[in-house]
Parts: structure tokens; sequence; C-alpha cells
């Protein structure tokens, strides 16, 4: 058994609220799977579109509780396939990732918006609270073998190479290697990006302090290998996160299904 799964066993993680409403929503991507399979092969594109679709659905709902645009969740998906071609992982695994990264923050559908949102730092008692979201996205995700990847991403990806992480304190090649993508590439997009409590850094800054350290984020903390493919890609990182700039999501939306006046 994994070693995240036999924590999560120990501590008796209670399943949230929450976790009713995304198991209709994964119910549903599933039958819509199943109802492709049996009406055609040729359909198999469709059936990886509507999984996409719903991981999706399921990671923006966060997004719009943390105030975001959920542009967020679409950089890291494509940071995180970036460094995976980088280490030449397999094709399958890099089509994978870029889907299920977006399942990182899942968890954080149970964390108090005022923590979310909150504007100063965070007292320890609210940081204790706010480090469940790894083992809430865990259980949310739950054990389907299609979404192991992204169970292990939200699970993970807050574990630090030198072992100092939560939640469970994995050291070295004991966090699973999606874990260890998914590490460089979210604190690269949280670099970046405006927070209540932060500016935004510009590339250069933020690839500084991954590569240099700053005192709260350390080189240590990532797989060196990774820590390598980031170097050879950060370019590619910056070109992504232009492209991908957070933008008014509703504006898109209502621009995209409301009918427009004659």
């Amino acid at each position: 058994m994994w070693q995240g799964s036999r924590y999560l066993m120990q501590i008796g993680t209670k399943i949230p609220d929450w976790t009713l409403v995304f198991g209709i929503f994964t119910s549903l991507a599933f039958a819509l799977m199943i109802y492709f399979a049996r009406n055609s092969l040729a359909r198999a594109k469709s059936l990886d579109s509507a999984f996409a679709y719903m991981v999706y659905a399921l990671a923006r709902a966060v997004e719009a509780k943390e105030e975001e645009t959920g542009n967020h969740i679409l950089r890291v998906g494509e940071f995180c396939a970036l460094i995976a071609q980088q280490l030449g992982m397999p094709r399958q695994f890099i089509d994978d990732i870029r889907v299920q990264a977006a399942l990182h923050d899942i968890g954080k559908i149970q964390t108090p918006q005022e923590i979310l949102t909150k504007p100063k730092p965070l007292t320890p008692e609210e940081w204790d609270v706010m480090k469940r979201h790894t083992t809430y996205g865990a259980v949310i995700v739950g054990d389907h073998e299609r979404l192991a990847l992204g169970r292990n991403i939200a699970l993970t990806h807050h574990e630090k190479w030198d072992g100092s992480g939560y939640p469970c304190g994995l050291k070295g090649e004991a966090i699973p290697i999606e874990g260890q993508i998914i590490a460089i590439a979210d604190q690269y997009d949280a670099l970046r990006s405006r927070r209540p409590y932060k500016l935004a850094y510009d590339h250069q800054t933020a690839c500084k302090i991954i590569t240099e350290g700053d005192g709260r984020v350390m080189p240590a903390h990532f797989s060196p290998r990774v820590l390598k493919a980031f170097k050879t890609v950060e370019a590619e990182f910056a070109a992504i996160y232009d492209k991908l700039k957070d933008n008014n999501a509703a504006e898109e939306f209502k621009a995209d299904f409301c009918p427009q006046n004659p």
C-alpha cells in the first residue's frame, strides 16, 4: 500500500459534506464514459473529452471559491505536461497529468473562504486548517483507477524533497513523480500570481526564487531532476503563463451563453 494511503487511514480522515456533491459529478463523468464506450469505440476522443470536461468542472468550483478566474488550473496542467515531456515520461502520463493536475487543490472546497482569501498571514491554527486540503482532496477524488494520478496529486502536491512538506512529510523518491512535478509547477504559478496576501512576481524573479531560494522557498524543496528540467524549459513556462493569463471568466461565460440583443 502506498504510504499516503496508509497515512489517510491512520488519521481517520472524515469525508467532508462536499464529497457527496463531487461524487455526483464523478458518477456523471463515468456514466458519460460508459455511454460513449458502449456506443462506439470510434468515440474514444469524445470519451476523453467528457472526462477532461468533468475534471475541469470540479476544479473550477474551487477556483470560484478562491475568487480566481480558473486559468491557474490550466497553466499548472500545461507546466506539468511540459516538465513530464522534458523528463521523457510516456505520452499517456503526459496527457493524464495535463488534465488531472487541475485536481491539486480540489480539497480547498472544504476550507473556509475567510482563510482562503485572508489578506494577512494565517495564524498557526488557520494554517493547520489550510493544510488539511490535501487529505480532503484525496478523499474527494476517491479510489477509481482512472483518477489515481489526480488523487496522488491532490495528496502530495505540497510534499517537499527534503521532507519538510505536508501532509505526510514524504522525502525524496517516496514522493510519487506526479507530486514531484506539480510541486514546482504550482510553486512557479503561485509566485507569478497575485494573491490577497502578496503581489505577483515577474518571470525572472520567480525563477530566481525557485533556483536560488528566498528563505521560504528553497531549491532543496524540489526533486533535483525536476528542478533541472525546469531550468531547461523555464522560458517556455513564461510563454505559457503569458498565453494563459488570468481573465474575466464570468464575462466570457456571459458572452458564450447569453443571447445577444438584436
